[in-house]
């Protein structure tokens, strides 16, 4: 897979799906990620990962809030 380097555009849809696939194989290794990726560089993957991370658990949060409000509307 031979993407275009691209520095400041947001990640599309491709590029998080090789991603994913490819921290299930090399784990955290953003090194080897970032070689396979081509298209973004080393801090990219990195902070990308981290980025993730944060959201999702942002997610998580904002989730169960919801559903707490839910279950006490419902009481």
């Amino acid at each position: 897979m031979n993407l275009i380097k691209r520095d400041w555009l947001k990640w599309t849809e491709q590029e998080n799906l090789v991603f994913q696939n490819a921290l299930k194989e090399f784990g955290k290794d953003f090194q080897a990620i970032s070689e396979l990726m081509k298209s973004r560089s080393y801090r990219q993957v990195r902070s990308h990962y981290y980025n993730s991370k944060q959201q999702h658990k942002k997610q998580q949060y904002q989730d169960k809030e919801q559903y707490q409000l839910i279950c006490y509307d419902t009481v």
